[in-house]
């Protein structure tokens, strides 16, 4: 088997329809590594004594966590325009605003990143059996 090592996780491209202008959009699955990296950068472990006792707990940063995550899924997009007509910019703030606010678009790529993982799991599942 061959691996391209420039590009260990090539994103996919999806369409939102069979017809080719209504947007293309190139999704790539969360890797094990850079799920441990978000945990990293996004989990917080915190100790506090009261009355000689020992409390650990963590605090999450939700929003940091979604921005990583969405930024690292949602490689780009073409074909996204605004009511105006006007492209609609692939950058960090368009893929957050448009994954909290627009519930077709974030089924859209839900749906396209349950169809990555599932065919991920074939794949492993494949080369377990040979």
């Amino acid at each position: 088997m061959k691996l391209d090592m420039k590009e260990l996780n090539p994103a996919a491209k999806f369409t939102f329809s069979d017809d080719p202008d209504s947007g293309v959009v190139h999704i790539r699955v969360m890797t094990p590594g850079k799920l441990a990296e978000i945990r990293d950068q996004t989990i917080l472990t915190k100790v506090e004594y009261k009355n000689h006792n020992r409390f650990e707990y963590t605090e999450i940063d939700y929003a940091k966590r979604d921005q990583i995550v969405w930024d690292y899924c949602i490689v780009s997009w073409e074909g996204l325009d605004d009511d105006d007509g006007k492209p609609i910019p692939c950058t960090t703030e368009n893929k957050l605003r448009l994954m909290n606010e627009h519930p077709g678009f974030a089924g859209f790529v839900n749906n396209c990143l349950e169809k990555l993982q599932k065919d991920w799991e074939k794949r492993q599942d494949y080369l377990e059996k040979n």
